[in-house]
């Protein structure tokens, strides 16, 4: 993922949402049934509120709010990984690149001054709700969402 240049990294933590937001987003459009929208809906109103926080911090260090969009095969790929496997199997492919954002995140916190912790580890927390999810799907428990439901200020109504 690169080396850290502090500030200039914590673009990468916006750009991740807007990453999250287009996936979530096209995830929503093809779920299977309303409980699995109802999980991609609420990871999409995670990264979407997360995103908005994210700004006022992106404007301290004069970033950009330029939203990159992802080359539609990006987003394809996470469609067709979904449709293309089981529940579980789809989350279990997806864990790898959740630890990858989650190893990044953690890095870029540990760059930055202590003046930033806040919301560094907030990104922390944010991306460890994904964690908790796929495991807690994966493992049969319930209240895989509650940590995602926790972060929001505006939750979807469950079905």
């Amino acid at each position: 993922m690169g080396d850290i240049e502090y500030p200039g990294c914590i673009n990468e933590l916006y750009q991740s949402e807007v990453l999250g937001e287009q996936a979530f987003l096209a995830l929503v459009s093809v779920a299977r049934n309303a409980r699995e929208k109802y999980h991609f809906g609420t990871f999409l109103q995670l990264e979407s509120e997360t995103k908005t926080r994210l700004r006022p911090f992106l404007q301290k260090y004069d970033l950009e709010f330029d939203e990159k969009q992802e080359s539609g095969d990006q987003i394809a790929g996470f469609v067709a990984l979904y449709q293309g496997n089981t529940w579980l199997e789809f989350l279990a492919a997806l864990k790898p690149l959740i630890d990858q954002f989650l190893a990044r995140f953690k890095e870029i916190a540990d760059a930055g001054p202590a003046e930033d912790q806040e919301i560094l580890r907030s990104m922390i927390t944010h991306e460890n709700s994904f964690v908790q999810w796929i495991e807690k799907e994966i493992a049969g428990e319930e209240g895989s969402l509650g940590s995602a439901i926790s972060q929001l200020q505006y939750p979807l109504p469950a079905p």
